[in-house]
């Protein structure tokens, strides 16, 4: 399992590389919504009244392996994976799901920054095919919680307002994500989602499940030169270096446009 000086040199390593990005892959999108994909049965049960339904709760489980086979809360912490990555093209949640043919989609603003949650960077990492690029997981937690204080304790704490990855813009509900990377949250509180619909903050709508997901994740590449703490003999980038040495990473500063600026 990493330790947190790990997690912190792993987190330097995914600010490095969003620093490599060019294109419609540097800087930022706005994400109005996350959004969980499953199936039809699935939010159906949660939605069925009485002893055998979810009453409108949908609970958290435990974290399957999915991702760094050494990331501190795979089969140790419960929470909820939402996605808040968006088209380049359309700005909105793409329209194929390989989890199920059922979203559900929250205010993004009303979700991660309207209380005061604490967030945590937990892991970085890519798949074999790397389709899909790479992955940047941030923990959200309420103060207090016994998910805050595992996390506290084996997680590297992100500010809400200063990190490269999700933050809201100053003086506004805009919620920002990294174009970079895709960032994915999980959220260690169950959620009221009849509460949600009641208020106008969250919506179903039906998206193209296009594959499966495998039950207990998919496994990291070790290989990737970008994302593994090892060093790595045969490659031959140059947007990345795979030194432990923080000194070696760019420091960044946050300007009041919520624009990253690199030194």
């Amino acid at each position: 399992m990493y330790s947190k000086e790990d997690l912190e040199n792993l987190k330097l390593k995914a600010i490095l590389y969003l620093h490599s990005q060019r294109g419609q892959y540097s800087g930022y999108q706005e994400c109005s919504v996350i959004y969980r994909n499953k199936s039809s049965s699935y939010f159906n049960n949660i939605m069925r009244s009485g002893r055998r339904g979810g009453n409108g709760i949908m609970a958290t489980y435990i974290k399957d392996n999915n991702g760094d086979p050494r990331c501190p809360i795979n089969n140790r912490l419960d929470g909820l994976f939402f996605s808040c990555n968006m088209d380049f093209e359309t700005g909105k949640p793409s329209k194929d799901s390989p989890f199920g043919e059922r979203r559900l989609r929250i205010d993004a603003y009303e979700m991660l920054f309207l209380d005061d949650y604490r967030m945590y960077f937990s892991d970085f990492y890519c798949f074999n095919s790397n389709k899909r690029g790479h992955y940047v997981n941030i923990v959200v937690t309420t103060p207090g919680s016994e998910a805050d204080d595992f996390c506290k304790q084996h997680l590297v704490a992100i500010s809400r307002k200063k990190n490269p990855f999700i933050h809201c813009r100053q003086g506004s509900k805009t919620v920002c994500k990294s174009c970079g990377v895709r960032v994915e949250i999980f959220f260690t509180d169950d959620v009221n989602i009849k509460e949600l619909l009641g208020e106008e903050l969250a919506t179903f709508e039906d998206c193209q499940c296009t594959g499966y997901s495998k039950p207990n994740g998919l496994p990291k590449n070790l290989n990737c030169p970008h994302c593994n703490l090892e060093e790595s003999d045969d490659s031959d980038t140059e947007s990345c270096s795979d030194s432990d040495d923080s000194d070696s990473v760019p420091s960044y500063q946050y300007s009041p446009q919520n624009s990253w600026s690199w030194r």
